[in-house]
């Protein structure tokens, strides 16, 4: 792998260069100790389509540690909320199925939104001449995950939230990939949309 002077990408064969990358807002800038505020405001950011916040996040190898907290409690919000959406009363949950249920789907989402990060990104790499990395892409949507936890609104919530993931995805693509917004929202509708009825099925077959 080379890497390039100017934008300081790593690169195989070719390399479409962006020119030099614009200096972030220094509220954007990686702590140098653990800040978990920042990374929440930063993850509300990106919920928001921050580009700066977006673009920070992706450099940032910290980024993944708190992205994948905020991913985990989203998963727990809205599996609870599915458990409850079925008339299951509190005093009525048998426990330990509950834990057992709830680590065994966030497991496998797990794995199907890494899978579904990856896929789009290897899709925009073949496709569209992506130039981004798919840790650069993972840490942003993990931390803009943070709209799963609108899960918790009743009735539209967790459909909000799905469709407020797509648009994350789309301005991740667009901005740590460097492809179109209309080629990044068109990826991240079909695989996105795809990916959300596997991960509904899932919960429901619980």
């Amino acid at each position: 792998m080379e890497q390039c002077p100017v934008c300081g990408r790593s690169y195989g064969v070719a390399h479409s260069c962006p020119g030099p990358v614009a200096s972030l807002p220094a509220r954007w800038s990686a702590p140098a100790s653990l800040a978990p505020l920042h990374y929440f405001r930063q993850a509300l950011a990106i919920a928001g389509l921050d580009d700066d916040a977006v673009t920070g996040a992706s450099t940032d190898a910290n980024a993944i540690l708190y992205g994948t907290i905020i991913w985990i409690v989203g998963q727990v919000i809205v599996f609870i909320g599915t458990v409850m959406a079925d008339g299951a009363r509190v005093a009525d949950v048998n426990w330990i199925s509950f834990l057992l249920t709830l680590w065994l789907v966030v497991l496998v989402d797990a794995v199907l939104v890494l899978v579904q990060y990856g896929l789009c990104h290897l899709l925009a790499r073949w496709w569209f001449g992506a130039r981004g990395t798919y840790l650069g892409v993972l840490r942003p949507v993990l931390l803009g995950s943070v709209v799963a936890w609108l899960a918790v609104v009743p009735f539209v919530g967790s459909l909000v939230a799905g469709l407020w993931s797509i648009a994350v995805m789309m301005i991740v693509f667009e901005d740590v990939d460097g492809i179109s917004r209309l080629k990044a929202f068109g990826l991240s509708a079909v695989i996105g949309l795809v990916f959300q009825v596997l991960m509904y099925s899932l919960l429901r077959a619980r």
